[in-house]
């Protein structure tokens, strides 16, 4: 993080048409998951027992996370690089491709790369990896899964954010990002942190980055020289009032929303884009809504 220099479980009813267990399903009439399958996979999700508090603040403008993000991950790479991951259910959690992928070539498989990353949940919990599954269009679609060898036990340091059944990011909404990317100094922290940071327009956003909304028009022009990966399935995110904003190291960590009717936590999105360091206006966030088909299925067949 810089600044610039600066439970919840659904009856499970064929009529509810709310997810039956939010990590990963959604009920509609009928599941194609047996039953027993769904029974045994229930578990908390989105309830942090310490939730975040807007009015936090530290010196520096940074907001400090005491537990209030139990779904934060963060993982290392074989050359000692700092990213983030989410949990979403006991085993399984959610990160970017690029977080993959750094120091391997572009012909890294994901077998290559399941025995090179080091990952903690909690309080600085080392848990095993068994996998790692890319999403089959990760040039595009900036995502990927990683499969824990062991469940985790949720409790309140370590538990799962909710996927959401409908569409949180909507323009002017706030949302909380958490993680351990490098701070105004450029370098990476040893506290996880957060900060709140609005949705932002998409039109406004493709248009600093690629200079038009019109395909044929568009031209990088990336502040900071890197180029966002922006389509349907992605949202723009501006910086907070105080000119905080994510930075190297934060990506994979969650856009997390608040839904106050239901006292839930989901994550809308996952970064993706954290190049932006308070110096371009705009961090850039994979939907989630956009990649809960392939989620989900990718957990059953897995």
């Amino acid at each position: 993080m810089v600044r610039a220099k600066h439970l919840n479980l659904s009856t499970l009813r064929s009529s509810d048409s709310r997810p039956c267990f939010h990590p990963f399903l959604r009920w509609k009439g009928s599941c194609t998951f047996p039953l027993t399958s769904v029974l045994l996979s229930l578990t908390v999700c989105g309830k942090p027992k310490n939730p975040a508090n807007p009015v936090q603040r530290i010196l520096g403008g940074h907001l400090d996370a005491k537990g209030s993000f139990p779904w934060q991950a963060k993982m290392v790479s074989h050359h000692n690089l700092t990213t983030g991951a989410t949990l979403i259910n006991e085993q399984w959690l959610l990160t970017t491709a690029k977080n993959l992928f750094l120091n391997h070539s572009e012909n890294a498989t994901a077998k290559d790369i399941a025995p090179t990353l080091t990952l903690y949940v909690g309080k600085k919990q080392l848990v095993e990896i068994e996998k790692v599954v890319l999403h089959p269009n990760y040039s595009q679609v900036d995502i990927g899964l990683i499969k824990l060898k062991q469940k985790v036990s949720v409790n309140e340091r370590v538990m799962p954010i909710c996927l959401p059944s409908k569409n949180y990011a909507e323009v002017g909404r706030v949302g909380y990002v958490s993680g351990w990317g490098r701070n105004a100094n450029f370098k990476f922290t040893d506290h996880l942190k957060y900060v709140m940071l609005p949705v932002a327009d998409q039109d406004q956003c493709i248009r600093h980055y690629e200079g038009s909304t019109v395909p044929e028009k568009k031209t990088p022009k990336s502040p900071v020289g890197v180029q966002p990966i922006l389509n349907e399935h992605t949202f723009c995110v501006g910086m907070s009032k105080y000119q905080e904003d994510t930075c190297y190291g934060d990506a994979g960590s969650a856009f997390a929303v608040h839904d106050l009717e239901e006292d839930t936590w989901y994550a809308t999105g996952i970064l993706s884009f954290d190049k932006s360091c308070a110096v371009a206006e705009y961090g850039v966030y994979v939907k989630v809504t956009s990649i809960q088909d392939w989620v989900q299925k990718t957990i059953a067949e897995n």
